[in-house]
């Protein structure tokens, strides 16, 4: 579902960098995090998504000096672990969830689609197909991915809600390209393109199935993440900086502003054009990272102090992330320590909810690293 317009000219827009004199005040600490389940035999966890409605997925392994490895699991509003079964006789990755609660991913190196009973259906192949995967699900159960056909290329691939597989249109530069995310709407998708001069650049199908490649050429850009009006956000390279940059609905790309010399990378974009991320400041030890926010012209704001990140933000503007420990930022900046669990060290919110709800890990007492979540508030 993105826009065919093949090249066009990005302009990158310098943007001013707001600097705040001091950071914003931190609130009362919050309650601490409540760890989600763990399937039995193993000793790790963690979240790789949060459905609309608070819904958790993500994996559950097995870590010992010689051997590591790793079950799909979803848990439910108390925090109850359950497996997702994969394909007969193989492993399983869930990849994304959407609001009715659908799970795609990939068993066996192929696309599937777990429902809400958690029963498992791989999806359809191109002709001659050798492997797929899913990579994302809108709320009317679109699913998008990518695989390889017949002739051993990988394509990106869109599967309906009846599981039909269309070949994404390929971008104007050759090479293997890939679907990442799609809309909770459908309406745009978003994906990568390496190319074969040696670029990587991000994609995006608009409702028409029209493609349009964008990132400077000769360079590489990643993709990072898509709101329902058809803005991306990634990293690329910028006079030889890794550099953060957002992708209007009408292709134009705009360097969002860092700390100082160093480079910046975003990681989320919410509805209305604002972006959060990390930029690196000069220290006496080293270039270190503090969690930022991006206005939708570009603007940044400061949000932490030293070892801090941003990792995503809601449409109400709040925002969670890391500054020593897990963190919520409300859309003032305003922060709030998110604690960690007992006994235990090192935490880290990654993901928050439609509804609220937020969920990362944590350091146990015992030393794993386990999913953990905080209920929407």
């Amino acid at each position: 579902m993105f826009v065919q317009r093949g090249k066009r000219l990005l302009v990158m827009a310098a943007v001013a960098v707001a600097l705040p004199f001091s950071l914003p005040a931190v609130a009362t600490a919050a309650t601490g995090p409540i760890e989600l389940g763990i399937v039995p035999g193993t000793n790790d966890t963690s979240v790789t998504a949060i459905g609309d409605r608070g819904q958790l997925i993500g994996q559950s392994c097995a870590n010992s000096p010689h051997s590591h490895s790793c079950v799909a699991v979803k848990w439910d509003k108390a925090g109850r672990v359950t497996r997702l079964e994969p394909l007969p006789g193989g492993f399983a990755e869930a990849k994304a969830v959407n609001a009715t609660g659908m799970i795609v991913g990939t068993s066996n190196l192929r696309a599937v689609r777990w429902a809400l009973d958690g029963s498992i259906t791989q999806l359809s192949s191109p002709p001659g197909g050798s492997t797929s995967e899913a990579t994302g699900i809108s709320s009317t159960g679109v699913v998008v991915g990518s695989g390889k056909a017949g002739d051993d290329r990988q394509r990106g691939l869109r599967w309906d809600s009846s599981g039909n597989v269309t070949v994404l249109a390929a971008p104007p530069l050759e090479g293997a390209y890939y679907a990442s995310a799609i809309t909770r709407d459908g309406r745009f998708i978003a994906g990568r393109l390496y190319g074969t001069d040696g670029s990587t650049r991000v994609l995006r199908w608009d409702a028409t199935g029209a493609v349009t490649m964008l990132g400077p050429a000769a360079v590489q850009s990643w993709f990072r993440d898509l709101n329902a009006s058809g803005e991306l956000v990634g990293d690329t390279v910028i006079n030889d900086r890794h550099t953060a940059v957002k992708w209007t609905a009408d292709g134009t790309m705009i360097q969002l502003g860092g700390p100082d010399s160093y480079g910046t990378s975003v990681l989320a974009l919410n509805g209305s054009g604002v972006s959060v991320g990390r930029g690196y400041v000069a220290t006496p030890a080293g270039s270190l990272d503090v969690a930022v926010r991006w206005a939708a012209d570009g603007t940044m704001t400061r949000l932490s102090d030293l070892n801090g990140q941003a990792e995503d933000i809601d449409g109400q503007g709040r925002i969670v992330g890391r500054a020593g420990n897990a963190a919520l930022w409300d859309a003032n900046g305003v922060k709030t320590d998110l604690g960690t669990l007992p006994g235990g060290g090192f935490s880290r919110a990654q993901l928050i909810g439609l509804d609220g709800t937020i969920a990362g890990g944590a350091v146990t007492a015992g030393g794993d690293w386990h999913a953990v979540y905080w209920p929407a508030r």
